[in-house]
């Protein structure tokens, strides 16, 4: 491996305070040397470039914040073609999807710890690359739900609201762009494996992690090999999602097994985006294709067990 540890930290994450105590004066005790990376810009285009260029193969990168951040760091090592470096997710954002519970750095640096090799998801939009996505893609009501989470205002509020008040607030928070959005269809579309033109989904889901949000989880770990899970879901009334709800928290979250899928769109159309968290509203889209590059690998640092 190589000497060069990068702590990367996002001072927006709303755990970034954290950071002090949970990671750096761990590594200051165990009298660890690392370089330090933070990011700059709201835009998530904007931090992966710079990680492109601060970022060398070879590097063990600690991303000590939260989904995005960790997704960002996932594509910029992805877009340089590094072979050789390592990455360590810690939980420091909303959700931690990517790191689970893990925020101890130093059980991500022992010589016990393990290295698994991830598959991520590969974003095309109108036959050209969008974005690489560890975790999870969405479209629709979950989408927009995310943007909200992204807003500097609510941001700022779970930064400075109580541990234990994190997770009923983000609860609140989701309660309430339901009802404001939850009648907001995605545009007609087929997939690939139906010419059924779908005209009554709110979301259309790609699963690539054991954990989307807290709420949906999977005891299949789709980043392991070369097939993730998809799955179209109607929101606009709770009744309809209790069976999805109910399977999704006791770990069988329902999905196909898929290893690429395509979304054509009757129209051009605008639709809601978002991978861990990072939310754009993507304009005049005809197709979405989300596959598995065979050739896309991260390798991973998680704690022994």
């Amino acid at each position: 491996m190589s000497e060069r540890i990068v702590l990367v930290q996002n001072p927006n994450s709303t755990r970034d305070k954290r950071v002090q105590a949970g990671v750096i004066d761990p590594l200051h005790s165990a009298d660890i040397d690392y370089t330090s990376f933070v990011t700059q810009h709201p835009g998530t285009e904007d931090n992966i470039s710079d990680m492109r260029e601060f970022f060398n193969d070879g590097d063990i990168i600690l991303s000590a914040a939260g989904d995005g951040t960790g997704m960002q760091v996932a594509n910029a090592v992805l877009r340089e073609g590094h072979k050789d470096t390592y990455i360590g997710y810690l939980g420091y954002g909303n959700f931690n999807d990517l790191a689970n519970r893990q925020r101890d750095p130093l059980a991500l640096l022992s010589p016990t710890a393990q290295t698994v090799d991830s598959h991520p998801l590969t974003i095309d939009v109108n036959g050209e690359y969008w974005r690489d996505a560890p975790a999870y893609m969405t479209l629709g009501f979950t989408a927009l739900a995310a943007s909200q989470f992204g807003e500097t205002t609510s941001r700022e509020h779970m930064r400075n609201m109580p541990e234990w008040a994190k997770l009923a607030a983000s609860i609140g928070q989701l309660g309430a762009t339901y009802f404001r959005e939850r009648n907001n269809f995605l545009p007609p579309f087929s997939v690939s494996t139906s010419p059924m033109v779908q005209r009554a989904v709110t979301d259309y889901l790609a699963i690539n992690s054991q954990h989307v949000g807290r709420i949906i989880r999977s005891r299949t770990d789709y980043a392991a090999d070369n097939t993730f899970g998809v799955r179209t879901n109607d929101v606009s009334t709770i009744a309809k999602n209790i069976p999805f709800g109910i399977m999704s928290l006791a770990g069988q979250a329902p999905a196909e097994h898929v290893s690429q899928t395509s979304l054509d769109f009757e129209i051009p159309s605008v639709v809601p985006a978002q991978t861990e968290g990072e939310f754009e509203m993507l304009h005049d889209v005809s197709s979405i294709f989300v596959y598995k590059d065979p050739a896309r690998v991260l390798r991973l640092l998680r704690a022994a067990k």
